[in-house]
């Protein structure tokens, strides 16, 4: 949704990266929602993590890390 919505609200781009270091971080045990499945949440998450990482490029040039640090 964040990934989606990133035309019309710009600053969703940077919240849809951030947000993969909120899934990482073990403070929150979010990432124990992928293991359960059958993986196919966790491989369509990374998706878009991806989708999020590429056009964030495409935006900033090639720094992966400007959309988030702008």
């Amino acid at each position: 949704m964040l990934y989606a919505s990133r035309e019309h609200v710009p600053e969703n781009l940077r919240r849809a990266l951030e947000l993969a270091n909120i899934v990482a971080d073990s403070r929150y045990k979010l990432y124990d929602d992928f293991l359960h499945l059958d993986g196919r949440r966790l491989g369509e998450y990374l998706d878009a993590v991806r989708r999020a990482t590429i056009a964030g490029l495409g935006g900033g040039g090639s720094d992966p890390f400007k959309v988030i640090l702008s």
